[in-house]
């Protein structure tokens, strides 16, 4: 899962740093699977997998009781700082849990994570070459002044519309 998370480029839009820090082999692919769920993360966005979902997707290991599967899962997620709280719907037959949906909901420092990588990724997919040297649009965290900063983003519009009006001319010649 891991892997086609990293090979799929979606690593690009995510906290890697927090996901290869992991402790355990269970927080690893639990944080590989909320940040591909929340890659366009909003306040209130939930990820509702059931159970038995989870269990297959991060390999756990099942205890012959649901109830402790349920408790355990419950426990590990609750501790992930990714997440600010934890909903259990169980599913029952007669006394027996037999599976069970936990609505996972994102902390406001993880959502906000997730959306300034996004916005770096469409930051660096919009990049060009000008000039022998690679446009980065400028974001306004970057500067101390919004005159400055508006400055650079008109010039950073001007070079893009040269760069387009230069292909443009390129493509009808």
């Amino acid at each position: 899962m891991i892997t086609n998370y990293i090979q799929s480029g979606d690593w690009k839009a995510s906290d890697s740093a927090s996901i290869v820090a992991s402790k355990s082999y269970y927080l690893i692919k639990l944080r590989a699977l909320l940040n591909l769920k929340f890659r366009y993360a909003s306040e209130k966005a939930t990820y509702n997998p059931s159970l038995s979902y989870l269990v297959e997707k991060i390999n756990f290991n099942e205890h012959k009781e649901k109830r402790i599967t349920l408790q355990k899962i419950t426990k590990l997620l609750e501790s992930m700082p990714e997440i600010s709280r934890v909903e259990v719907k169980r599913k029952l037959e007669g006394r027996r849990i037999v599976d069970a949906i936990l609505n996972i909901y994102p902390s406001k420092a993880f959502i906000t994570t997730m959306i300034e990588n996004n916005q770096l990724t469409k930051r660096t997919e919009k990049a060009f070459i000008a000039d022998d040297s690679i446009k980065l649009e400028p974001m306004p965290f970057e500067y101390h002044s919004s005159a400055t900063f508006h400055r650079d983003k008109a010039a950073y519009n001007i070079e893009k519309g040269k760069m387009l009006f230069g292909n443009k001319k390129k493509l009808f010649q």
